[in-house]
């Protein structure tokens, strides 16, 4: 070859671009009806990440891209999964061009994904699809992590029970807990407390520093606003009785074998069927046709956020 010949890196696209266009109007609808939060909250996370990621500046970009240069781009599935936050991927690409891109894509949150499926396609400046693509991807891959994983445990659990409710707990990671429960919300499973301000629950640290349990649950009937509950998370049977004769809203048996779980919930029902019983404790490495057949109300498994793995997806990029 010519060593004044240039090498053209152009192969053909093999991919055919989704039919339907997204809108902002979407992402929009997205926060208020499924996060329950304003716009500007969401779009101030993604400008941080934004800036984690750029640093002091794409060196790459800025020092050898065309100004103008147009390329289409496909986010390809590279496995099976069920897909979380695809509205806030749109909306970083929008953010990183100031909306001047096109978004196409036929999925929806919570939609099954099978490998190859184009998940999202575009058109846009190149600079910017770059300058976008692995916030985007990140945030994406970690929260359909979430709730494939919460999928398929509560696809088992009811074949078992349709009644119980799956909850998560409050082991998430800074700052990524709204969009993390929401994952949780999108397989179908129920959140626990988002924050402390959700309720008040008396974990085993709390009590140590109050000394019993009938002085902090008298104390917190006093006192609580009208419309918070109580729960009280006990580890072994005497625990339990005395916060069920109490009067707790609910109940957490912490790491409770199967046999005190079952006389638990018949205590519990002969003397109050109002209280409610949830079982928490490493619940992803138990039996869990036992566990769901036990009699609780609710599982909580902080498994489903912190033992989650992200999904496996690409973005290809095309003129």
């Amino acid at each position: 070859m010519n060593n004044n010949t240039k090498l053209a890196i152009n192969p053909v696209c093999p991919y055919v671009m989704p039919t339907n266009k997204t809108e902002t109007q979407e992402f929009t609808e997205f926060c208020n009806f499924n996060l329950g939060m304003a716009p500007s909250k969401i779009l101030t996370d993604i400008e941080r990440w934004l800036e984690e990621d750029h640093g002091c500046g794409d060196p790459t970009i800025f020092s050898a891209f065309q100004k103008n240069k147009v390329m289409q781009f496909f986010i390809v599935a590279k496995q099976d999964f069920t897909l979380s936050c695809k509205p806030i991927m749109e909306q970083v690409f929008r953010q990183v061009s100031t909306n001047e891109i096109e978004l196409f894509s036929n999925f929806k949150d919570g939609d099954d994904i099978k490998k190859g499926d184009i998940i999202l396609g575009g058109k846009g400046k190149a600079a910017s699809i770059l300058l976008a693509e692995r916030v985007a991807l990140n945030l994406c891959s970690k929260m359909s992590g979430i709730t494939t994983k919460t999928k398929q445990i509560l696809s088992e659990i009811k074949k078992i029970n349709k009644n119980i409710n799956l909850l998560e707990t409050r082991k998430t990671t800074p700052g990524l807990r709204i969009y993390e429960k929401y994952s949780v919300r999108v397989a179908g499973a129920r959140n626990h407390r988002h924050a402390l301000d959700g309720g008040s629950m008396l974990k085993e640290n709390h009590l140590r520093c109050i000394g019993f349990i009938e002085d902090a649950v008298t104390n917190l009937q006093r006192n609580l606003p009208i419309l918070t509950k109580i729960e009280v998370e006990v580890t072994n049977l005497d625990e339990f009785r005395t916060a069920l004769n109490l009067g707790a809203d609910v109940i957490m048996l912490d790491n409770f074998s199967i046999e005190n779980v079952k006389i638990a919930v018949a205590e519990k029902n002969k003397i109050n069927t109002q209280v409610k019983l949830e079982l928490s404790g490493n619940l992803d490495e138990k039996n869990l046709h036992e566990i769901v057949t036990s009699g609780v109300d609710y599982m909580s498994m902080g498994a489903l956020i912190h033992k989650s793995i992200w999904v496996d997806m690409s973005l290809q990029i095309y003129s």
